[in-house]
């Protein structure tokens, strides 16, 4: 059997997702796709899939496989352009009385107030005057403005970054700004979606860290760490975890759902077990795992560990052992099938190919430790390489979006992440008390000193000489840097002279590629 053969055997799921992406991209690359177009060919595709489904024999597997892949290369398609024609719209030239609902979070900017509004089913951004009447909206209340709304647009053409797409990708059909007696507060409001209620109970549980005595740069690390609500802090704390290499740890991913259903896990009683046992246990974690996205607001990239962690259990309550690269997989298709443009979320990207470095090379890692016999160096040899492994998988794309790379990532790791995870299990210890107040005010006291700690131990690294290294990649050297690694872990793998020719003629190629075509 062939290494290709042999993958697609393993994992199953990667076959769904690399025709259902390219067909994403190929959309949003500006081909010229008509949605009913793709409806068509996608009815097609999977009415000829149903007329030969178990017909067909052995040696006409591969013809099969190529409908499947041209069936999921429609949908991939025609999900973004459907997207795309549901965010964009056209807007009044003129001036004009709008009514609108405020559905999300204010947020305060340095000179205005952004309030997320939604206007006739789309949503809008509509800046308004830092002051107490904006200061008290919130969630489903009626906004009445007169302005003029304009599709997103880029402000400076210098600054590299196309904010109009990403504004587009992120939902947003529309800006304004309305001054002040250009709007007002209206008397109506509008029941709360799921997602507005999640966004609103985040924000009061960030409240009662306030009112446990958190503030400054402790209550902004621990609101992102726990709850992955970022709005507190301030640039220079974000730019000394990115310079030392720990801004993973800000942003809420499966290493803190790792620690939550370990956490759970301990709590309960009993164990795996049998039947009904084995069962309750797993329902119970999940439960909890999947209310705990829920209060965080159900970023992309606590979903993508939400439904990772339920793969596996429900794999172990079945008593089937999953693979993690599956279960990625999986994840990954089931999050662009809802929302296509999470292909283009820097962090759903980075937190994808952190776990995917980590599937892919701790498996060839593990075969290097040294020392096996007492735990403390094997857990620092773990967690070392699990460092090396998910950098291998997120470093093009660092270089690509924020033109550094954190060269004392190890050091940071080897701290930082055991720091975290001490704090985490505080703060929920601080909330499991919050009925004894003499134990929880020990505890806030313990849980505001490791996050200090944790603070300064990042900013120390990041203020050690050549911290980080100014390193920018052009979209074909992230393309190449790609095909190198897995050129390379497949040649590790199989051992294959044409395999390592394949390698560097394809790298011969994209050198040449990234000479004349840069991009």
């Amino acid at each position: 059997m062939s290494v290709a053969a042999d993958w697609l055997e393993r994992y199953p799921f990667l076959r769904f997702d690399v025709p259902f992406i390219v067909g994403i991209a190929s959309a949003n690359a500006g081909l010229p796709f008509c949605e009913r177009t793709l409806f068509v060919m996608l009815a097609g595709g999977v009415l000829l899939l149903l007329l030969f489904l178990g017909r067909l024999g052995y040696r006409w597997r591969w013809s099969f496989g190529a409908v499947l892949a041209f069936v999921l290369f429609c949908l991939g398609a025609w999900r973004a352009v459907d997207r795309s024609n549901q965010v964009r719209t056209d807007w009044s030239d003129e001036r004009q009385a709008y009514r609108g609902w405020v559905s999300g979070v204010p947020e305060e900017k340095r000179r205005s107030r952004l309030v997320p509004v939604e206007v006739n089913g789309k949503q809008v951004f509509l800046y308004l005057p830092k002051d107490s009447l904006s200061a008290g909206l919130t969630c489903g209340d009626e906004v009445l403005f007169y302005t003029r709304i304009t599709p997103p647009r880029n402000w400076s053409a210098d600054i590299g970054f196309d904010y109009a797409t990403y504004l587009l990708r992120q939902g947003v059909s529309g800006t304004a700004y309305a001054g002040n007696g250009a709007w007002q507060k209206g008397s109506g409001r509008r029941a709360l979606t799921w997602k507005q209620q999640a966004l609103l109970l985040r924000q009061k549980l960030v409240d009662k860290y306030r009112d446990w005595g958190l503030e400054g740069d402790e209550l902004a690390v621990v609101a992102a760490l726990t709850l992955g609500d970022k709005s507190e802090l301030d640039a220079d704390l974000k730019e000394s975890y990115a310079v030392s290499g720990a801004s993973h740890i800000l942003a809420l991913s499966g290493l803190h759902l790792n620690i939550m259903a370990g956490l759970l896990s301990a709590l309960l009683l009993f164990h795996v077990g049998r039947g009904w046992s084995r069962w309750a246990r797993g329902l119970l974690i999940l439960a909890a795992l999947w209310a705990y996205a829920y209060i965080t607001g159900l970023s992309g990239s606590v979903v993508r560990s939400a439904v990772m962690f339920t793969v596996f259990i429900l794999g172990q309550c079945l008593g089937r052992r999953g693979l993690l690269l599956n279960s990625l997989a999986l994840a990954a298709f089931a999050m662009l099938l809802y929302n296509p443009c999470y292909l283009y979320d820097v962090g759903f990207l980075m937190s994808f190919l952190a776990v995917a470095g980590i599937a892919l090379f701790m498996p060839v890692f593990r075969q290097w430790v040294v020392c096996k016999r007492f735990w403390v160096s094997r857990y620092v040899q773990e967690l070392l390489w699990v460092s090396v492994a998910a950098q291998l998988g997120v470093s093009p794309l660092a270089a690509y979006y924020f033109d550094n790379f954190p060269l004392y990532f190890l050091l940071t790791n080897l701290v930082v992440v055991p720091l975290s995870g001490i704090a985490l299990v505080i703060a929920v210890a601080l909330w499991m008390v919050a009925w004894w107040p003499a134990l929880h005010e020990l505890v806030a006291d313990l849980l505001q000193w490791s996050l200090r700690l944790m603070n300064d131990a990042v900013i120390g690294v990041s203020r050690l000489p050549g911290a980080s290294l100014d390193v920018s990649f052009l979209s074909v050297d992230v393309v190449l840097y790609y095909w190198v690694l897995v050129g390379l872990l497949v040649f590790y793998h199989v051992r294959s002279a044409r395999v390592l020719s394949g390698v560097l003629a394809g790298t011969c190629v994209g050198l040449v590629w990234a000479l004349f075509c840069p991009c």
